[in-house]
């Protein structure tokens, strides 16, 4: 499976340009020109076609290329303390069929040494597409800009909005195929303002089980809860 770039060519006939990083795995592996491989660009592209090298580099001449309809919003708004953590959420985010995770700023973010910075979105935007190759989800979760919550909360939403809280009720055991918007706190969580603000804003708390969870855990617990509920109301 070769990842390439957005808007790198996806049709027929057309040559695909390779993300970052695809050309150098080639060469370890030994690729020859030719050889039939899949591709995907995490916009919705899945297809097939060719190697072939350019100038001394490696190309997809592409013969088949599906593009699949992009998924309803399922959006992780999530504080964005660790940055080692934070990228974790957004790998398994992927697999899960989550379209985009927000970067949080919150209370407890701001004195975190090891938050994450606008300079590790880039990292970030490249796991997320890598992420595509091994899970098969066409489409790839955007990574945004960080926000801070106040911001976030200003956004209009559609359909369910959650915000993780141990008080809350459990998630819905089904769901018609409605955005989802869901709010994760930071490590110490948020605070109680904050709380306020979020359930002001038309957040209804959601327990995702009985004892206290990382934010990592209770993100990924809360978009699969999503994504289950959707499966149900899908299949009855």
């Amino acid at each position: 499976m070769i990842t390439l770039l957005p808007g790198g060519g996806g049709a027929a006939g057309q040559r695909g340009r390779l993300v970052e990083g695809e050309g150098h795995h080639l060469r370890v592996r030994r690729a020859r020109e030719g050889e039939e491989v899949g591709v995907r660009d995490g916009f919705g592209l899945v297809g097939s076609g060719r190697l072939v090298q350019v100038d001394g580099e490696w190309k997809v001449e592409i013969e088949t290329a599906d593009r699949h309809p992009a998924p309803v919003p399922l959006v992780l708004a999530v504080g964005a303390g660790d940055r080692d953590r934070f990228a974790w959420v957004v790998e398994k985010a992927v697999e899960i069929g989550v379209t985009a995770v927000v970067p949080l700023l919150t209370e407890h973010t701001g004195g975190v040494a090891s938050r994450l910075r606008t300079s590790h979105l880039e990292r970030l935007r490249r796991q997320a597409l890598e992420a595509v190759k091994q899970s098969g989800n066409p489409w790839a979760c955007a990574v945004e800009e960080p926000i801070t919550l106040a911001d976030f909360l200003a956004r209009p939403a559609e359909g369910e909005r959650w915000l993780a809280d141990p008080g809350g009720l459990p998630p819905p055991a089904v769901l018609g195929g409605v955005p989802c918007a869901i709010i994760v706190g930071p490590e110490g969580g948020l605070t109680e303002r904050e709380r306020e603000a979020a359930i002001g804003a038309g957040y209804r708390t959601v327990s995702l089980g009985p004892h206290i969870l990382r934010l990592e855990t209770a993100a990924l617990a809360a978009a699969a809860a999503v994504q289950a509920a959707r499966l149900r109301g899908r299949h009855g």
